[in-house]
């Protein structure tokens, strides 16, 4: 029976044949779970998406179908598993903190990155566009023209402490409007790292 086909050991499955369910299982396990790797790029998330994809199999085998290829139905379960937790893990607070952490360091830069960091600087330069004017003037001079806080004080007739003042809050409002605002694009960085992969 090791050398037994797909689909025969789907008809077997369907009968509920425990030795057939093994059998599938130390066939696919390896390649499942190291797709399911790639996904994620966690061991943990990995393992359970195996163990899930297999639990699925035993679960449901009534409604399985030996005319269609079991190895794409794995694969195929094996990925809605892995999409379903990302898109969950995104309303998570250490998660998306975890991408934030990554962009405000620019440790995000390699080549599959690049569509999730354009997507967060839209979000971002969305964010510095509602702040007060004044706010606004100080934030850019200094993230975007690359100004120190002297600079801008000597630029604008204003004291040192007022330009950091405005800084702090400007860039506590944009990390505020980045948590709540950058879903899309921490799913799109795991959608792109995933498609390029």
């Amino acid at each position: 029976m090791l050398n037994a086909t797909d689909e025969a050991l789907c008809k077997k499955i369907i009968e509920k044949d425990e030795p057939a369910f093994r059998i599938l299982y130390d066939r696919y396990r390896n390649q499942i779970y190291a797709y399911a790797l790639k996904l994620c790029g966690s061991t943990e998330v990995a393992l359970d998406a195996v163990q899930e994809v297999f639990m699925k199999i035993w679960i449901r085998h009534e409604s399985l179908d030996p005319s269609l290829s079991l190895k794409a139905y794995l694969y195929r379960s094996a990925r809605n598993y892995i999409f379903d937790y990302l898109k969950k893990a995104v309303h998570d607070e250490k998660f998306r903190a975890y991408f934030l952490q990554a962009y405000e360091e620019n440790t995000v830069g390699d080549a599959c990155h690049v569509l999730y960091t354009k997507q967060l600087e839209e979000i971002r330069m969305n964010a510095v566009s509602r702040l007060p004017s004044q706010r606004q003037l100080i934030y850019r001079m200094s993230k975007v023209d690359g100004c120190s806080n002297q600079e801008i004080a000597d630029r604008l007739g204003i004291s040192v402490n007022t330009v950091r003042d405005q800084l702090v809050k400007a860039s506590r409002y944009v990390r505020h409007y980045l948590s709540e605002n950058a879903d899309l694009a921490v799913l799109l960085a795991i959608f792109t790292t995933v498609i390029t992969d």
